[in-house]
């Protein structure tokens, strides 16, 4: 037929030529794996349609050709010179040779086809392919439902859809040994765990075709097959995963509903209950300022008597010696008598050659050097006390360090042990031992004698009960490590995340030494510790250690799969010497954790096992049959461990009973292991009951050691799975190998780095079909289940033998050793260059921290340190400290992907300049109910510090002591987020002086590495200022911008309404009203636009001014404050007060957003200006604008507010007047602004994105 209707139908509802071929490409690899099987294979498309298939098989190298019944596609063929015919696909087969083909495909055919055509169809196609031929046969797939409720009856000429299981059934029936359900076309975003799927998701996400690729055999020798990789992959997602993700995300939607809604309740009962306690508390406060009153006239007459000036001195040390402790008393002392012995001594080195003669003198008289050097460690002891706030003052790391230069300095310190020739050096051996019922007390066991081989070992343990394997060691408990580390050459940890290992924690802290990590999440460790009283607390402070607020911000919405998500293990890998970990699958979530330097020297060694005796293999089978009293005919397939949700045990029941295992009454399926009593269970145990006990499917409970080997001697095939992995290495599968079980895995965690040849590998997300076919599979081919449990025997003999794995600890071991040693080596030279006597403990720590610049710590991701120091020491709740609270906020909530977000505040606590991670403030910004300890920050390399409010003279002192220098020589960028320049343009409308500061504060500021101003504006007069005044850093000093976000609602809001919120929100109804927001301050214009509104009602213009803002500079005296008390008195006395105009003195946020929601307009009013972050949350709310003709604004509001120019209030006045005849307008509901998310995002990128922050 010569007909263009089904061309023209393709190209308008499937796709065209272009977008097909694009498609195509996914079958690509089918087609090269079968190149490299056959030379030029013969390849038979039919319905070949306009051709693009045919194109890309020629492309490929195969010899293609095609049938079709429609004669426009045969036309588009020919045009490309592609070898197409009118003939029917049946009659066409038929008239083919045996094994005469190398790939039969048919793309969109099968839903044409009656099913009696498409059975002989498939018949032909087996008969005609060559041994190692391919079928391919895409269609519409159903399980879209669109396609399948909708698209798929576009065509008319479709009989039904066709279901992908019954199509891959159909082939499989057909004589197809392997075949496999393709899908390609899915959008790719849906494979991300965080993707959203929404009911569109679960509706089109599924790919809205599948293919069935299909072979008429394997080889024999899965080494030698091309198509193995291919065909043991998993492609696209089905409508069930797409479904139960919807119902997963719906359940969490619902889960933090409920926890708002819950949280909402709790907030109403608290503010009534804290309305009645401000009612008592008024009251209260009343009474007490009359008696503070009457008590204070009593007290100037006392004060100002002959007598008391005569008794102070007397009545001061009397306080001092009636409150002073014993810890206060020692401090004292140490204050008058120990710091001026070191002050003598300080100087004595600030003089070298007086310091050279007194070094000199020293080594003249023997032992004179070793009895300074231990006066000097215990009045460095003694001074303790004082020295609190220095060691607090540095970063853990630093203070680690610092400790172990202390321990270097004693006179009674000693280095590692170091073995006599012909010794075998001594290991202290840190582990659980048996009789605890954990698998590393039994790992050890093995391992220990082995081990014995290389080192004299003592076993440190917890337990009085430990009776470990063999000879040649004892056991010692931590105490005896305490005391004794030192004769070790090295000692060895082996952490796992059970109870068994609490002891460890805290003894590593004392004594680091090598981390064996059995398992790289320690959550289970750690939550453990949590319930002893002396470690209540450590859960938090450990997930904020190793993870950072993001994790604690998590643990608040849902703590109880933080376990499951976080590793909890920084600290302990902070102390080690050296790590060794089973699996690759460890070093992989290393990177993910901490970034791909974490675990570069990390050492791998697999876990072993103690070979199984297979020496009568047939006898030992019969023996654990006979103990079992299982028959020598049943056939027996196992999987071993507890059972769980983990653990895929349901899984393994699905394709049990879809296998044919399932009918045949000689097989058996055993969970061996106990099954528990959570929710998974009960459903499990109702699985069970439902199938009945004909089908031969039981679970054993808990087997004891001899129970488990009889059945790894019982076993014809072994089935482990896992879903989630921790970094544990799985010694079940190991046992299965060791006992040479055939076993099926999928690639999950551990499993997927398990040599191919040793195990039958699923998938990690495998389909129970696949399941099922490897259960046949093994069932009904003996030799290819021998052949796999031999290979798999092999892999434990070549690389899991305690005498192997001993020969790598060794190699290990050694080499961390070494390695140490020339790190102590190192710092005892170092040492030994330090002035005698020896210097104080802050000066060891500054040494510390000297010793560690550049040295990038790998379990810490670059850090964006967001300095809020200003917020930090006064937190005003407006203008300045709002920024800064919001952008930490957004910051926190959304960490950039690889960068931990630390807020920190300057301090010079301890004696130094210097930053601590401000935790404690930041617990409380975020409403996390723990509190955090202040610790100085640890920094390096592509670290970025930005002050996000004004730190004033903190930051000039601190410039001056030289900390930001020490932190860009590292590779620390420093910049400064700008907020005007206005003391300096202005100075007339800041205090006396403040623009001397404000120019003192920006030269220091000038030396840092860059600026992000609040708008464009302001950068401009920043690098104006920075030519006339420091015109040779502009050159290298960034400049940028980033405008404010608006939301209060992110900004951390306060909260509360006053009790007369109703009354007032009432008043501003009863007419327009005008809202003025900020601190009351000369620049605002506030003293201006009253004077304008009091002119305004005196001409009968009915209007509210609303001023909201607290009283600025109140802590300077009246005659630094400017126009401040005329303004604040004007408020107070002026005849309108309370009826048409109102003074809010800092009302909360929560009231802030109803004012602004209540307002006719806002009055924008200031001289100037670094932003105006009040015309951003009016824009917000679409409140009209009115604000004075200054370049910020216009930058800002653009074209959406109305600008005015007063020099008196008469202009303003007028200007105002207008506004309001006018209705208010324009309107500033189109005004571009941004969140605070949206302004921290844009702020983050600048920082981290730009080339200067590259690393």
């Amino acid at each position: 037929m010569i007909d263009d209707f089904y061309r023209a139908l393709e190209e308008r509802f499937r796709a065209s030529r272009e977008d097909i071929r694009a498609r195509l490409e996914g079958y690509r690899p089918f087609l090269s794996a079968l190149c490299q099987t056959t030379p030029r294979p013969k390849a038979f498309d039919i319905g070949c349609g306009r051709g693009e298939w045919l194109e890309l098989l020629t492309e490929v190298g195969l010899d293609a050709r095609g049938v079709d019944l429609d004669d426009s596609m045969l036309a588009a063929c020919h045009e490309r010179g592609l070898h197409a015919q009118n003939q029917d696909a049946l009659e066409a087969l038929q008239a083919l040779p045996d094994a005469s083909l190398d790939l039969i495909s048919a793309f969109h055919v099968v839903e044409h086809l009656t099913f009696d055509y498409l059975r002989a169809l498939l018949k032909e196609a087996q008969r005609t392919l060559s041994p190692h031929g391919l079928l391919i046969l895409e269609t519409p797939n159903a399980e879209n439902l669109i396609v399948g409720t909708n698209n798929f009856y576009l065509d008319p000429t479709h009989q039904r859809p066709v279901p992908a299981i019954f199509l891959e059934f159909l082939c499989q029936h057909s004589g197809f040994v392997q075949s496999k359900i393709v899908r390609l076309q899915e959008d790719q975003a849906l494979h991300t765990p965080d993707a959203y799927i929404g009911l569109w998701q679960v509706l089109y996400g599924v790919s809205p075709d599948y293919a069935i690729v299909a072979r008429k055999s394997v080889p024999a020798e899965p080494a030698n097959d091309a198509f193995a990789q291919l065909f043991s992959k998993d492609y696209g997602l089905d409508l069930q995963t797409l479904a139960q993700r919807h119902d997963q995300y719906a359940l969490r939607n619902n889960d933090a509903q409920h926890a708002v809604n819950q949280r909402l309740e709790s907030l109403g009962n608290q503010l009534h209950t804290q309305g009645e306690y401000a009612e008592q508390l008024a009251q209260l406060c009343k009474e007490s300022a009359e008696r503070a009153e009457a008590a204070e006239a009593e007290l100037r007459l006392i004060y100002s008597s002959r007598s008391w000036q005569i008794t102070r001195p007397m009545r001061e040390l009397f306080d001092t010696l009636r409150h002073m402790d014993r810890a206060s008393l020692k401090r004292g002392l140490a204050r008058s008598v120990i710091r001026p012995v070191f002050g003598t001594l300080n100087y004595v080195n600030s003089k070298p050659r007086l310091a050279q003669a007194l070094r000199a003198a020293v080594n003249r008289v023997p032992g004179l050097k070793g009895q300074m050097r231990g006066l000097a460690f215990r009045l460095g002891r003694l001074s303790q006390p004082v020295l609190s706030d220095v060691l607090s003052s540095y970063s853990p790391r630093v203070v680690q360090l610092g400790q172990h230069l202390q321990h270097l300095l004693e006179p009674e310190a000693k280095a590692s042990a170091t073995p006599q020739l012909n010794e075998r050096p001594r290991l202290a051996y840190v582990s659980p031992m048996p009789p605890d019922r954990t698998g590393i007390a039994d790992y050890s066991a093995e391992l220990l004698p082995a081990l014995a081989q290389y080192y004299e070992i003592d076993v440190i343990v917890e337990q009085g009960s430990a009776t470990p394997n063999g000879s040649g060691y004892q056991l010692r408990d931590p105490d005896w490590l305490l005391h004794n580390a030192h004769s070790y050459s090295a000692v060895l940890y082996h952490f796992g995340n059970s109870p068994f290992h609490c002891y460890m924690v805290e003894l590593i802290e004392q004594v680091p030494g090598i981390v064996v990590l059995h398992d790289f999440y320690l959550s289970g460790l750690i939550w453990a510790m949590e319930t002893r009283p002396a470690y209540s607390g450590i859960k938090m402070r450990e997930l904020y250690y190793s993870h950072g607020y993001s994790a604690l911000i998590e643990a608040q919405h849902d703590e109880r799969k933080i376990a499951e998500r976080y590793s909890f293990n920084r600290s302990v890998l902070q102390r080690a010497q050296g790590v060794i970990v089973h699996s690759a699958v460890s070093l992989r979530l290393a990177e993910q954790s901490y970034g791909a330097q974490a675990c570069a020297d990390w050492v791998q060694i697999p876990l072993l096992r103690e070979l199984a005796d297979q020496s009568d293999k047939a006898h030992f089978r019969a023996h654990s049959r006979e103990a079992l009293k299982i028959t020598e005919g049943a056939f027996i397939v196992c999987s071993f461990g507890l059972l769980g949700e983990t653990k895929l045990n349901d899984r393994l029941l699905d394709a049990w009973l879809a296998s044919d295992l399932a009918d045949d009454s000689d097989c058996h399926l055993v969970f061996v292991g106990d099954l528990g009593t959570d929710d998974y269970a009960q459903t499990l145990r109702k699985r069970l009951a439902d199938v009945g006990a004909q089908s031969r499917i039981s679970i054993t409970g808990w087997a004891d050691s001899a129970t488990f080997e009889h059945y790894l001697g019982a076993a014809d095939i072994a089935v482990q799975l896992r879903s989630l992995t921790r970094g544990e290495t799985s010694a079940a599968v190991l046992d299965c190998m060791n006992h040479g079980v055939a076993t099926i895995v999928n690639a999950n965690g551990s499993m997927a780095d398990l040599p191919e040849t040793g195990v039958y590998r699923l998938p990690d997300t495998f389909s129970d079909v696949q399941l099922a076919e490897a259960l046949q599979l093994l069932r009904h081919d003996p030799q290819a289940r021998s052949a796999l449990g031999q290979r798999g025997r092999e892999v434990i003999e070549q690389h899991h033998t305690p005498q192997h794995c001993a020969g790598l600890y060794h190699l290990a071991i050694e080499r961390f050793c070494q390695r140490n040693l020339e790190v102590e080596q190192g710092l005892r030279q170092v040492l030994a260059q330090l002035p005698i006597p020896v210097r104080e403990t802050n000066e060891v720590l500054a040494q510390a921290e000297q010793l560690l610049q550049g040295r990038i710590d790998p379990l810490r991701p670059r850090q964006l340190l967001l300095d809020i120091t200003g917020t930090f020491i006064v937190d005003r709740h407006s203008g300045i400290e709002r920024v800064a609270k919001a952008l930490t906020v957004a910051l926190l909530n959304q960490p950039p992907a690889g960068v931990r977000v630390e807020p920190v505040y300057l301090s010079n606590l301890g004696g130094h300049w210097h930053y601590r991670y401000a935790n404690a403030f930041t617990a409380k910004l975020l409403d996390l109910p723990f509190a955090l300890v202040d610790r100085g920050i640890d920094y390096g390399p592509g670290d970025q510090l930005i002050a996000l409010d004004l730190s004033g003279n903190s930051l000039v002192q601190a410039s001056l002591c030289g900390l930001y220098k020490r932190l860009q020589a590292v590779g620390v960028n420093c910049r400064v987020l700008v907020h005007d320049l206005l003391p300096v343009s202005c100075p007339e409308l800041f205090p006396p002086q403040a623009d001397h500061h404000f120019a003192d504060w920006l030269n220091h500021v000038a030396r840092l590495d860059g600026a992000v101003c609040v708008t464009n504006t302001v950068a401009g007069e920043l690098r104006q200022w920075m030519h006339k005044a420091l015109p040779d850093r502009v050159a290298h000093f960034t400049f940028d911008h980033s405008h404010h976000g608006a939301d209060l609602s992110n900004s951390s809001p306060s909260q509360g309404l006053p009790s007369e919120a109703n009354e007032l929100m009432a008043m501003f109804a009863m007419r327009p009203s005008v809202l003025m927001v900020g601190t009351l301050e000369p620049r605002k214009g506030y003293l201006q636009a009253v004077d304008a509104f009091t002119q305004l009602w005196e001409s009968g213009v009915d209007v509210n001014l609303v001023i909201v803002g607290r009283a600025g500079w109140q802590q300077l005296p009246l005659d630094q404050q400017r126009s401040i008390p005329q303004l604040l008195a004007r408020l107070a006395n002026h005849p309108e007060k309370g009826r048409r105009l109102f003074w809010l003195d800092g009302p909360s946020d929560e009231f802030l957003e109803l004012i602004y929601a209540s307002a006719s307009g806002l009055l924008a009013a200031s001289e100037d200006e670094g932003f105006g972050l009040p015309l951003i949350e009016a824009a917000q709310k679409g409140l009209p604008i009115l604000a004075r003709d200054i370049p910020v604004f216009r930058e800002v509001a653009t074209q959406h507010a109305c600008y005015f120019t007063a020099d008196d209030p008469r202009q303003l006045a007028a200007a105002v007047s207008s506004w309001v005849e006018k209705g208010f307008q324009p309107s500033s509901i189109d005004m571009p602004w941004l969140t605070w998310q949206q302004s921290a995002d844009n702020l983050q990128h600048l920082l981290l994105d730009s080339p200067a922050t590259a690393l």
